[in-house]
């Protein structure tokens, strides 16, 4: 049978288009992964005999609290967003479901689970320490946590996640990177409340456990709870202004003289593969605190009394705030765990610590093939893969394409103790490199903080006053 040129012509072209279109459809299809394990034992001992301020260890500890599951959250910001909830290594779906904006879905996971979240649209997705919530649910645990905003970044200007805290308090911090008009909504679109912020000002926040909120804001905002001020011991990574983990400039909350406790052993960790010169800021009262060199390949520790300090440094470094496990403390006793993820941008060299008084698990998860060399330890993660090491202290690590870590930590003592009370924003795997576009605003401007300015001046004219009337008053005699 013979086939005309044209005949040929026209098959070429049909197999052209539908190629095209192939590829267009296969572009055009966009998936956003988030990984995360369970810790094995969520459980919480406590000493049988407490004594005045301190412990008796060799009464023996009770078992106060045991749970054989997690939360995982998730609140769409789109409409027709698709999820997917799997668990690992066999990639068995658990959940399926599609979502509205602002529209949330709960999926419960027993103890051990490894899982990922699939979507189509970007979305909020948090692990909590808790069960499947209800019409009466009204608390939950306080994440220690940095929330991701619609564009993926932890940096930005509108904010969407489901909140988790008490019945008590105000453990979410907006902080303002720019002078901002800041606007909270409830999950039905009323309005929660609404403030401005100038650059470096920052604002705390009560929020309703397992309700949707969306933040929007003229200026680019960070968003973290942490419990910091309530004297937290869930250890957390703290995201670089610069975008990542790995950067110069860094804001989070911190506590108040009275409650860094001398012999507790927790702090702000400062990582570098670097020998950097590091400042500490008071934001509030735009104050130097401390200026120190952090050793490369060492690091340091730093316990800033402030409501909120912004850390700055000449060379990249990572920063964390890292309670070690030890239940020593001056007063009662310490109980230091975390649940933590760090985001591992392509090609860049990532230090970070590890509670050294802790069991710890440290997971590194891929998206697809990753070239991950960990403490000079070479190897290749397919798709989906993950892998599992315990070695507390310094690490560092590097990968040519975007990895997540998870770290997870609970004391070493009591034996059989485990974690409680945790929670944190998983982030996205393809948006751990977005890049927010941002330029912060320095705290202090010609050399001198403006609150030293004005308590000049003040005490300028208390003397001058004091000074004229001493003068009065030797006139009169």
């Amino acid at each position: 049978m013979q086939i005309s040129l044209g005949s040929v012509l026209l098959l070429i072209a049909l197999l052209l288009t539908s190629t095209f279109f192939t590829v267009i459809s296969t572009s055009s299809a966009e998936e956003y992964t988030y990984y995360g394990a369970i810790p094995g034992p969520i459980r919480y001992k406590a000493p049988v005999r407490e004594l005045h301020g301190a412990i008796d260890p060799t009464a023996g500890w009770r078992l106060e609290s045991e749970a054989n599951s997690s939360l995982i959250t998730i609140i769409a910001f789109e409409d027709n967003t698709d999820v997917k909830v799997y668990t690992l290594p066999d990639n068995t779906l658990e959940s399926e479901t599609t979502l509205n904006a602002m529209e949330k879905h709960f999926v419960e996971l027993p103890n051990g689970t490894i899982f990922k979240v699939v979507t189509n649209k970007l979305a909020s997705v948090m692990l909590l320490d808790t069960g499947m919530p209800n019409e009466t649910t009204f608390e939950g645990p306080v994440p220690a946590t940095y929330y991701i905003s619609t564009d993926g970044s932890y940096i930005g200007k509108e904010f969407i996640f489901i909140a988790s805290q008490g019945l008590s308090g105000t453990p979410y911090r907006i902080l303002a990177l720019e002078d901002s008009k800041v606007t909270v909504y409830k999950e039905d679109g009323s309005t929660h409340t609404s403030f401005g912020l100038k650059a470096n000002e920052y604002k705390d926040l009560a929020l309703s456990a397992f309700k949707g909120y969306k933040i929007v804001s003229t200026g680019n905002i960070i968003i973290q709870t942490s419990g910091l001020g309530w004297a937290t011991e869930h250890s957390f990574f703290i995201p670089a202004v610069e975008g990542g983990f790995v950067g110069k400039t860094f804001y989070t909350a911190s506590t108040e003289t009275e409650d860094w406790d001398p012999v507790e052993d927790c702090g702000f960790r400062i990582s570098s593969l670097e020998d950097a010169k590091v400042k500490v800021w008071n934001v509030e009262f735009k104050r130097l605190i401390k200026e120190i060199t952090v050793k490369g390949g060492i690091g340091a520790t730093v316990y800033p009394k402030a409501e909120e300090i912004m850390i700055e440094s000449n060379k990249p470094v990572t920063v964390a705030f890292i309670h070690n496990g030890s239940i020593a403390r001056s007063y009662s006793w310490s109980y230091g765990s975390g649940v933590a993820f760090l985001g591992v941008r392509p090609n860049e060299e990532t230090a970070f610590f590890v509670p050294t008084n802790s069991t710890v698990y440290i997971y590194i998860f891929a998206y697809e093939d990753a070239r991950v060399t960990i403490d000079d330890v070479e190897m290749t993660l397919k798709a989906d893969e993950y892998f599992v090491t315990n070695v507390p202290g310094f690490h560092k690590i590097h990968a040519d394409k975007n990895v997540v870590v998870e770290i997870m930590h609970w004391p070493l003592f009591p034996p059989g103790q485990g974690i409680t009370g945790f929670g944190v924003i998983i982030p996205c795997i393809q948006t751990i490199n977005v890049t927010p576009n941002v330029k912060p605003v320095p705290l202090v401007t010609g050399g001198f903080p403006m609150t030293y300015v004005i308590a000049g001046v003040v005490v300028a004219v208390v003397a001058v006053v004091g000074g004229f009337i001493a003068m009065k008053r030797r006139g009169k005699r």
